[in-house]
């Protein structure tokens, strides 16, 4: 043994239990007996079924970790599994598309800081280098997160695959805080024939990043199968860096992100089409699952208009562009009006004039925050807001009201971990004069910890539960219900009033609306995806359409307004600056903003 080995032989006995996971989909089951719980199976009723077998559960004492090179074929002290994949197709329902996934149950603090226990999911039965399909490390991963092994892999053809599953303790850890430490996971996965959602458009300087559960920011490789999955409801997220820190973290993985280089926080909206189910307008009571089918910009777009048809979302045609996604501003925009800042735990950028808002939007696509010509950066048309808000309710989001955030300070991403309503919650959002009751109902952060009564730091109570996302995790769009009244770009019939705007700007970054009807204010008919007369009042939440008094539309509501505020709150307003909003939101097609959320669009060249 080298000296390192004599160091480290003491090191832990690891156990890893493959177990199924159990999950509902709308028109999908899976099933696993007790005595098979490294078996996967997926089923469904017309034309295709799916297996995985995953090599066996391991015991404790089976394996011994230590430092270890894995390429080394002397060495017995990794962990190894076989995974086998049988998707069985039967007709003409193709593609179908397999997610699998290791659920962390458990894992050791030494271990969640470490940045040496490492997998990799490969092709190759000899060595962990190569064939790689997905790897990484558990650094900053806790209890609940998910590791992504395969993402919407595509099948058309009966078939089987096998994969090798190799988890190890690099050559490279020295640290004792690794020794005697434990965790437990999961296999679980997902089988449908679903589109999968179109891959993130990364540009100029754009960072791929993962977010785990308590906050921790880490670079991906925009490949890795890690970066997103929509199937479970984990939205691909990057971040904007400052120039000084940028090379750090491009073309990187594994590389966690300092708060303090962080710009701007984005999430992608994939492009899709959705069912039609209402042509009148809809009221409390009638919430319903959105139906959501993914789409390329490559396909003919759906123009249903009839309840039961399919109807592409005009959020993703940007004036005479069709795009795959846009990349939405996961926060209210705060910072100064002249370098923004699109951050959790910062209060929102307010008092300003939808003419202003529009000016600090286009902030986010100048060379400041890595931008160049091919990037779009807009404030958030309705439209867009449309979209965010109907994917949220959706298999693919947490498809029940948003959580409202609640900070009375404007901070963002904030929240109660309630939907909002309730007087001794509003009470506490006003005064916060009872300890019971701040404990009880006060604000929970954007990664789900319990602000301490008075301190305003976190504490250690941690409830992921808590965060008010549109994914209901960390990797959602956040302070779409409360937090401060938001403009977006939609006018009533190109009427400026006190918006500051001397002429309007082009007509792709606004949707006009002409007449006071949503029936019939887009092009004499619905306004369809809007987030108007097809969604108004769910939830009890406040529906005002504009009119020539009141021109511009503002969403979400504020932080006291309890159960009126939410996604599918809509109001209107003459543009003024105002301080409990609007603050407008960036979103990204390229980069596209309107609450302050910002925008990002890509232009096709």
């Amino acid at each position: 043994m080298d000296k390192k080995k004599k160091v480290m032989g003491v090191l832990f006995t690891l156990t890893i239990i493959f177990t199924i996971i159990g999950s509902t989909f709308a028109y999908l089951s899976w099933s696993s007996s007790e005595e098979q719980k490294t078996n996967v199976t997926f089923t469904k009723g017309e034309g295709f079924s799916c297996s995985v077998n995953g090599g066996g559960n391991i015991t404790t004492g089976e394996v011994i970790l230590m430092p270890t090179v894995v390429n080394d074929s002397t060495t017995s002290y990794y962990i190894k599994r076989t995974i086998t994949v049988n998707p069985t197709i039967t007709d003409s329902l193709l593609p179908i598309y397999m997610d699998l996934w290791l659920d962390i149950n458990s894992l050791g603090t030494g271990l969640s800081n470490s940045l040496n226990l490492k997998y990799a999911l490969t092709t190759s039965s000899t060595s962990p280098t190569t064939g790689i399909v997905s790897s990484g490390n558990f650094n900053g991963k806790i209890t609940g997160d998910k590791i992504n092994l395969l993402t919407s892999k595509e099948y058309t053809a009966t078939t089987t695959d096998t994969y090798y599953l190799w988890i190890w303790l690099d050559a490279e850890e020295t640290s004792s805080d690794t020794m005697n430490q434990s965790f437990s996971l999961s296999l679980g996965g997902s089988c449908m024939n679903n589109v999968p959602a179109s891959k993130p458009d990364i540009k100029d300087g754009m960072i791929p990043v993962v977010i785990s559960s308590n906050g921790i920011t880490s670079t991906v490789s925009e490949d890795d199968a890690s970066w997103y999955n929509y199937n479970n409801k984990e939205w691909a997220n990057m971040v904007l860096v400052s120039d000084s820190s940028r090379s750090t973290y491009q073309n990187t993985s594994g590389v966690v992100v300092s708060e303090d280089d962080i710009l701007a926080y984005y999430v992608w909206i994939p492009r899709y089409r959705y069912k039609i189910w209402t042509t009148t307008e809809s009221s409390s009571g009638n919430e319903q699952e959105i139906d959501i089918i993914f789409e390329s910009k490559d396909v003919a777009k759906s123009t249903g208009t009839q309840v039961g048809e399919y109807i592409t979302h005009p959020a993703f045609t940007f004036g005479s562009d069709e795009v795959n996604g846009i990349w939405v501003g996961k926060f209210e925009t705060g910072g100064t009006a002249t370098a923004p800042l699109i951050k959790p735990n910062i209060s929102s950028l307010r008092s300003q004039n939808v003419s202003a808002e529009f000016t600090t939007a286009q902030i986010f696509g100048t060379s400041t925050y890595g931008m160049t010509s091919n990037v779009d950066a807009h404030m958030m048309k309705n439209s867009e807001w449309g979209a965010v808000a109907y994917l949220s309710h959706s298999r693919y989001g947490v498809n029940r009201e948003i959580y409202i955030n609640n900070s009375s300070g404007y901070y963002t991403g904030r929240s109660g971990g309630n939907v909002g309503g309730s007087t001794a919650i509003n009470t506490v959002y006003t005064s916060q004069t009872s300890t019971t009751q701040y404990n009880t109902y006060g604000f929970y952060t954007w990664d789900g910890y319990l602000l301490e009564y008075n301190t305003n730091t976190k504490s250690g109570i941690h409830d992921i539960n808590k965060v008010a996302s549109t994914t209901g995790n960390i990797t959602g769009v956040y302070d779409m219900a409360g937090g401060a009244y938001e403009y977006v770009m939609g006018n009533y019939n190109n009427t400026i009033k006190s918006s500051g705007f001397t002429t309007l700007p082009d007509s792709k970054y606004y949707d006009n609306y002409t007449t006071t009807n949503s029936l019939t204010a887009c092009n004499g008919g619905i306004c369809y995806g809007h987030g108007l007369s097809e969604v108004s009042n769910w939830y009890g939440d406040y529906a005002y359409f504009v009119d020539d008094s009141a021109p511009w539309f503002l969403r979400g509501g504020y932080c006291s307004l309890g159960f009126s505020a939410g996604s599918f709150n809509f109001g209107d307003d003459g543009g003024v600056a105002a301080v409990i909003g609007p603050p407008a939101r960036f979103w990204s097609l390229v980069l596209s903003d309107a609450k302050h959320h910002g925008l990002l669009f890509k232009k096709d060249k």
